[in-house]
């Protein structure tokens, strides 16, 4: 099994030269326009804080400090920085979460409830900006690379944390998450993007030469970058392959691009002898207005004049 150590520099940089505010963010001044590094952390500054936290930081977070004393994460809905080595320090559970954690466990709780239970007291606390966001470093919850796992609670939506198993896993879930908050961005236009364009267009021929199992996994990777069409087609699989399962389509059933993907999938059901609300006949007429609907629009757009 290969341990090579993860290239932080080309991440990191790539991270970088993509970089620009989402759409819902000003075009101009404030932190919306600040690019995510800074310079990293050399090794007497990354030791010193592990004298301070008395701990030797995990793998992945170390080496990522030394290319970059922080990172300006930046996300819709929760952290938006993460500190250098003078900012991380110990969690301390400030809100008394561990009594809440542990009164849930049993003789039978799971070892990742037992885990969970006594992260708070033990975390390190690594962003200095977010929305009543966390993001936790948990020593206690260490893998056999000697990573730690990390711990992200939002206080406002009174949900379990979501873990991660090392900070570099998190660092790239929230890659993934920089370019799905940019996709209403029209020149939001990269390598990344056309590689995941790419990758839909490959699933999508997979899927139709019957490799399904093998389109799953690249429009799952290709979703989480929020790449268009790739939700759609992955719902199409996924209804395929789970019969009784409902996959909605949300705004995508009124775009003309996709009512024939569409289409196909929704008539499934129908098929199958599943009832509709209103019955099928009002479904088909629905179906078959969308479809003139559609034509209309076409026929219209060949014959307007230039």
């Amino acid at each position: 099994m290969s341990h090579e150590p993860f290239n932080w520099p080309d991440f990191l940089g790539l991270w970088q030269e993509e970089w620009v505010p989402r759409a819902d963010q000003d075009d101009e001044g404030g932190p919306s326009v600040e690019l995510p590094g800074r310079p990293g952390a050399d090794e007497s500054a990354i030791a010193a804080a592990e004298e301070r936290l008395g701990r030797r930081l995990p793998p992945s977070y170390r080496a990522f400090l030394a290319v970059s004393d922080g990172w300006h994460v930046d996300q819709t809905a929760g952290v938006y920085r993460l500190g250098g080595v003078a900012d991380v320090d110990w969690f301390g559970d400030p809100f008394d979460m561990t009594p809440m954690y542990e009164e849930n466990l049993d003789d039978d709780a799971r070892q990742e409830d037992v885990l969970m239970a006594g992260m708070w007291r033990r975390a390190l606390r690594l962003e200095t900006d977010s929305d009543m966001t966390y993001a936790l470093l948990d020593p206690g919850d260490r893998g056999p690379d000697g990573e730690w796992a990390l711990y992200v609670y939002k206080g406002w939506c009174g949900e379990f944390p979501d873990r991660y198993p090392s900070f570099r896993a998190y660092m790239e879930a929230m890659y993934r998450g920089f370019h799905a908050d940019r996709v209403e961005r029209a020149d939001f236009v990269n390598a990344t993007t056309g590689a995941q364009d790419d990758r839909v267009d490959e699933a999508r021929l997979m899927a139709l030469r019957g490799r399904y199992e093998q389109a799953l996994p690249m429009l799952e990777e290709a979703a989480a970058f929020g790449r268009p069409r790739s939700a759609v087609l992955l719902g199409q699989l996924r209804q395929l392959s789970a019969r009784g399962s409902f996959h909605g389509y949300g705004g995508l059933v009124a775009d003309p691009r996709y009512l024939p993907e569409i289409l196909p999938m929704e008539a499934i059901e129908p098929a199958r002898g599943e009832r509709r609300s209103g019955g099928d006949d009002h479904w088909l007429g629905m179906m078959a207005a969308r479809g003139a609907a559609r034509e209309s629009s076409t026929t219209s757009r060949r014959t307007s004049p230039r």
